[in-house]
């Protein structure tokens, strides 16, 4: 995990009159298929919705159409080991354990989620474009746009976890903030407030409930219950933030993240 950076380290530059730095961007990412791994990205543009593509198609029950719940029912955890990006004319790649990609209009992807999952799986947008023609997707919940954590809520929990590190990748975020050093869970104090992130302004509107996936295991990251017993205990099973976009921006990894002073 990445040492804290002091307060005097971060830059000041792009900073609206009235902010002061609370960290620096140091990962971005989008997960194009809800449920699986992401991609990790230099830079983005957060519009209303939050990075673009961000969880905009999903894996269903092909028989009944039911979303992946991974969180809830065992035959979904293998999603925890698939990884999905954006390909041409910004149509998903599933990525599968052997290091090949394949396409959602691929033909012989069905096969392969079946292979990989023991039924048939489909992958469905949750809104229907010109490239779509089959079924859409319910959303079980309303997605927020931006989901942010920091390196200094990380380093706590794999503390009270008595981990020697917590990968951000077990919680999924688009945003992480490397943070000076900060106590606890220094997100949480950050609720209902602006933060600027490059040129975008959001604001943190909730904490960030986490459920089974938190302890499960993916590539490279082993199957721990300490997790979400130490949220549990230590704060009430929230970990990170949910933000709204205020302005929209570009963001990319190294900008200075500020709050309302």
């Amino acid at each position: 995990m990445d040492e804290p950076i002091g307060i005097d380290q971060i830059p000041e530059y792009g900073q609206e009159v009235g902010m002061e730095p609370v960290g620096e961007i140091i990962e971005i990412w989008r997960y194009p298929v809800s449920s699986l791994g992401g991609e990790r990205l230099t830079s983005a543009v957060l519009g209303s919705d939050g990075v673009a593509f961000d969880r905009a198609w999903c894996i269903c029950d092909a028989e009944t159409g039911a979303p992946a719940a991974p969180e809830k029912e065992l035959r979904w955890r293998p999603a925890l080991f698939l990884g999905a990006r954006l390909g041409e004319d910004n149509r998903p790649e599933i990525g599968f354990p052997d290091g090949g990609w394949t396409g959602v209009d691929d033909a012989g992807l069905a096969e392969r989620l079946a292979n990989h999952f023991g039924f048939a799986v489909d992958v469905r947008p949750y809104a229907r474009n010109a490239n779509d023609s089959g079924p859409v997707a319910v959303n079980r919940y309303l997605p927020s746009p931006i989901h942010l954590v920091t390196t200094d809520a990380l380093r706590h929990l794999a503390t009270l976890a008595g981990a020697d590190e917590v990968s951000s990748r077990r919680f999924r975020p688009n945003v992480v903030l490397k943070t000076p050093g900060l106590v606890g869970f220094p997100e949480k104090e950050w609720l209902t407030q602006r933060l600027q992130l490059g040129a975008a302004m959001i604001i943190a509107f909730e904490e960030t409930r986490r459920c089974g996936m938190t302890i499960a295991p993916q590539p490279d990251i082993s199957e721990n219950a300490d997790i979400l017993r130490s949220l549990l205990r230590h704060n009430r099973r929230n970990f990170g933030i949910y933000c709204t976009i205020e302005e929209p921006g570009f963001i990319a990894t190294g900008d200075i993240a500020s709050r309302a002073a």
